[in-house]
């Protein structure tokens, strides 16, 4: 977490911001940047850069996201919420994303926490979903910190991640699914991969 609080008003700001970006973006874009956690500033940033501004001015807003999201302490955090203007930024400037992609990967490989990594790093595979090719950058180090991991939590990760990881690195597939728990959730996840491929 960053050593800033959380408070109502981040928390209202970034609604408030989300709300204003299509109707009013100045204004969504003053109140994104007076919010005080990054977390939140982040995100509402984000929101803006979807409904404002020429190609620059977005990838200015975006990389500011990124700056703020950078503010945080915790390794996780800052890669989750960076997921926020990196869905925003492929659309616009993929090879800017590249960058970020690799920025990202590497400080990931900083969390030792297996779930804290794999949680962080599937909000960012999801955000670049649309791209093969950035999704490539991801996959291998999330599929390295589910396959280190166990529990509950991992299996749903593993749930929500395979369609991507089939998309990237089809050929880990059975792997990945292999390392779920046994039963019932497990049972239903090959049987839709091999309803899928046939």
């Amino acid at each position: 977490m960053s050593k800033t609080p959380i408070t109502r008003d981040d928390v209202r700001g970034r609604a408030l911001a989300g709300k204003l970006s299509s109707s009013n973006p100045q204004e969504a874009l003053k109140v994104a940047r007076s919010i005080q956690h990054p977390w939140y500033r982040c995100q509402a940033l984000s929101r803006v850069a979807e409904h404002w501004g020429t190609k620059a001015q977005k990838l200015d807003l975006l990389e500011e996201a990124l700056a703020s999201a950078q503010m945080q302490e915790d390794i996780n955090r800052v890669i989750t919420v960076s997921a926020w203007p990196l869905r925003v930024m492929v659309g616009i400037a993929p090879d800017a994303v590249a960058l970020h992609l690799d920025r990202l990967v590497e400080l990931g490989k900083g969390e030792d926490h297996t779930l804290r990594r794999a949680d962080g790093l599937y909000a960012v595979a999801w955000a670049v979903r649309g791209s093969p090719e950035l999704l490539a950058v991801v996959i291998p180090s999330l599929l390295e910190a589910l396959m280190a991991g166990c529990g509950w939590r991992i299996d749903r990760l593993i749930r929500s991640t395979v369609d991507l990881v089939d998309v990237a690195a089809p050929e880990v597939v059975d792997q990945l699914i292999a390392h779920h728990s046994e039963g019932s959730k497990k049972r239903a996840l090959i049987a839709l991969f091999r309803k899928s491929s046939s």
